[in-house]
């Protein structure tokens, strides 16, 4: 994504009367949603084709989307029964190591702010060479939650706000949106899209469709998917790949049975395997359940055949659906009257479950430069340039956070494992970091000074880096961990939150599913 000077562009765009969304789904339909809650006086159109199916086989969401939905007015009762969504407190990651070994990383909150402290202060001392490994699932609260099936939902009230993210079918989502947004006067044309029609300045001034009239707007939003029709096909904007760092491009799906008479995961599990990982994600009437991999190390059949072993089911009783990635990002988000969302705009792999937080934050950013250019179009080119310089450190950050995953395994059984932590390109910010961090140096001056713009925290990055238990074993300047007594007491606060303020997930989702239909 483009960075540099801002050039006064010969023809400033004028003020935004019209807006069309060329593509549904998830992104698509936040962004109607959004924009015609918060810009009432914009003509919206969103165009999609019934014909263009998604697979929607579950999917997980960082805290982001409960503000997101906070803001629109729709309320967790009103959306979550429909959607088959549970709360997510985080994300197991098992067996990255190779020694089936797992470990949690938490959705921190201020709840947590003493007990990560004792965190931090072990996982520095066994960086530096201390015996005991230090995982970060006892010293948050949403740790605690996960092991014991609770939901991060408290069911009274606590001193400070508790964040967690959800599990939810995104077709189902979709059509929230999509209902939300009709009611708010957004048109819906349901048509195949033809081609875009371009004017002398290069600025798109039509969508052609099939069976429709042409539609025309003084921007554009495109959400065609990784077709990326308009900010790709049509305005040429470049897509970036990141072939050389994330090797993953493929994944195989399928749904398993849920059982709601069972304690309910209240977190996603993200399983290493040969050539990539499985993902686990609990919804209310299904487990969606997939394999990313790298199409270069493992075919679909064998792709499948692993799934399936892994999961001790036969590869005849259950369909397979495959998708292939397209991981990268555009040189640029905004390029002249079109900004791409969603998959048109960038994709990586779901590891962290990123990919609305992005969509999120893009049409956050997008709606403060509306309203900007609605009294002043003449900042059109200065809002460009810094919304596309936000989506780029936005972007790149989450692609170091992921990357480190891979870069922190011991894992070598099999010629993925090796290709992906020993010959991947480390991003050139991420490896100081993890040199850091490795060599026993003030890591936290490092996070702040060096890397002030890191989309992750400190709670994140150490609990990445402690549960990967990535250090230098040759190294042998240990410093204190925390005494055994505060260990203990810290561990025993988060216990008596659990008991005092929670309550079983499948508890509290079925008595959400029964006030919801009564």
């Amino acid at each position: 994504m483009e960075l540099g000077r801002v050039i006064r562009p010969k023809h400033p765009m004028k003020e935004i009367k019209k807006l069309a969304i060329l593509g549904g789904g998830t992104a698509g339909w936040m962004c109607a949603a959004y924009l015609s809650k918060f810009h009432t006086d914009l003509d919206i159109t969103l165009i999609e084709s019934s014909k263009i199916g998604a697979i929607g086989v579950g999917e997980g969401s960082t805290p982001h989307l409960k503000q997101f939905m906070q803001q629109l007015g729709i309320a967790e009762q009103q959306w979550m029964p429909y959607c088959d969504a549970t709360f997510k407190a985080g994300i197991y990651f098992k067996n990255w190591n190779g020694d089936q070994r797992a470990y949690f990383h938490p959705f921190y909150s201020e709840m947590d702010i003493n007990t990560a402290e004792v965190f931090f202060v072990n996982a520095n001392a066994r960086r530096r060479g201390h015996e005991q490994w230090c995982g970060p699932d006892s010293y948050f609260l949403t740790g605690h939650l996960a092991k014991n099936a609770l939901s991060p939902k408290a069911k009274s009230p606590m001193v400070r706000e508790q964040h967690y993210g959800y599990h939810f079918d995104a077709k189902k989502l979709a059509h929230i949106l999509k209902c939300y947004a009709i009611e708010r006067d957004v048109t819906h044309i349901d048509d195949e899209f033809v081609a875009a029609t371009t004017n002398a300045q290069g600025e798109i001034s039509n969508l052609k469709l099939k069976h429709s009239a042409p539609v025309n707007a003084d921007f554009y939003i495109d959400a065609s998917g990784f077709n990326a029709l308009l900010i790709g096909e049509t305005l040429g904007c470049k897509f970036q790949p990141f072939t050389e760092q994330l090797l993953n491009d493929s994944a195989v799906t399928i749904a398993c049975p849920q059982n709601m008479n069972q304690p309910l995961p209240a977190a996603t599990h993200s399983t290493a395997l040969s050539a990539g990982w499985l993902w686990q994600i609990p919804l209310t009437s299904r487990i969606g359940t997939g394999y990313v991999y790298s199409s270069a190390f493992l075919s679909k059949q064998q792709a499948e055949q692993e799934l399936a072993a892994t999961l001790n089911i036969s590869v005849n009783d259950v369909e397979f659906r495959h998708v292939s990635m397209k991981v990268g990002a555009r040189s640029c988000a905004w390029q002249k009257n079109v900004m791409a969302i969603g998959l048109a705009q960038s994709f990586i792999e779901p590891l962290e479950a990123t990919s609305l937080m992005v969509t999120q934050q893009s049409i956050l950013w997008l709606s403060k430069a509306i309203s900007k250019i609605q009294t002043s179009p003449t900042q059109t080119e200065k809002l460009r340039l810094h919304t596309n310089q936000q989506l780029h450190y936005l972007v790149n950050g989450i692609k170091d956070y992921i990357c480190a995953h891979y870069a922190t395994s011991k894992r070598r059984d099999s010629a993925y494992w090796r290709a992906v932590t020993q010959t991947t390109e480390i991003p050139t910010r991420l490896e100081p970091l993890l040199a850091a961090w490795r060599n026993g140096d003030d890591f936290d001056a490092y996070l702040y000074h060096q890397y002030p713009e890191s989309v992750y925290s400190r709670p994140s990055w150490y609990s990445l880096l402690a549960g990967m238990d990535y250090r230098d074993s040759a190294l042998n300047a240990p410093t204190e961990s925390a005494q055994q007594e505060i260990d203990l007491a810290a561990h025993a606060y988060l216990e008596s939150l659990c008991s005092k303020h929670f309550e079983p997930h499948i508890m509290q989702l079925k008595a959400m599913r029964q006030n919801n239909f009564e």
